[in-house]
Order: structure tokens, then sequence, then C-alpha cells
């Protein structure tokens, strides 16, 4: 069985001793320095969060900036590529008139050559024709 005598209220005492030291020299300083921790680290994290925020703020502000520089520089170009396309389809268009008239010409040139042709064949199975009328006759026509 167990005995109660004074040596139990020693050792209650002895851990009341025990807990009071331990609240002053380790859970007051431990909590102390872990709640400075804590509220370092939230500080922290609130000027990231606002550090952050200025960096989106300013790179929004950098594309805006590069964008109006870049605008003039895209307008440059595009007005560049219009009016080479322009100039081009003005030189096909003039190339295309200069091979239309060419080819009008080679056309009435062939129709000349061709007239040319057909009289000379004419007169050449005309006289083809009296040669041989004269041939099959023995006469002269």
């Amino acid at each position: 069985m167990i005995d109660f005598n004074y040596t139990l209220l020693i050792q209650f005492i002895n851990f009341l001793i025990l807990l009071i030291l331990l609240n002053i020299f380790l859970f007051k300083p431990v909590l102390k320095i872990l709640n400075k921790r804590e509220d370092a680290i939230g500080s922290n994290f609130e000027k990231a969060k606002r550090l952050k925020e200025d960096v989106e703020k300013l790179q929004k502000q950098y594309e805006e900036k590069v964008l109006e520089l870049k605008r003039p520089i895209i307008q440059e170009k595009d007005s560049t590529i219009t009016e080479a396309h322009n100039t081009s389809m003005r030189i096909i268009e003039k190339a295309r008139e200069e091979l239309s008239e060419e080819l009008s010409r080679i056309k009435r040139q062939i129709q000349e050559d061709q007239k040319k042709v057909f009289e000379s064949l004419k007169m050449e199975v005309d006289r083809l024709s009296s040669e041989a009328a004269e041939k099959i006759l023995k006469r002269s026509i």
C-alpha cells in the first residue's frame, strides 16, 4: 500500500519549484523568441508581398513603355511594307501592260507574215499550176 508522508509533499514542492524555474528560464524566453521570430517572418512576408506588387506595377509600366516605344517602329514597318507592296504591284502591272503590248505586236507581226506567206504561196501555187498545166497540155498557156 502507498504510504502518504511528508516526502510526497516535498516531491510535490520540488515539482512546483521545477515548473516555476522552467517557466522563468525556459518557457518564457523560448516563447518570446518564437513570438519575435513569428513577427519577423510575418513582416518579411508582408514586405515580400509589397515588393511583389511593386515589381508587378513596374513590369506593367515597363511593358507599356516598350509598347509605346515600339509603336512608331511598327507603324513605320507597316507603312514600308505597304509601300513596297504598292510599288511591286505597280511594277507587275507595268510589266503586264508591256507584255500585253508585246503580245499584240507579235500577233500583228505573225498576221502580216501570214499574209505575206499566203500571198507568196498563192503566187507559187499559180506558177506551179501554170507549169503543171503546160506540162500536161504540152503547150504554153
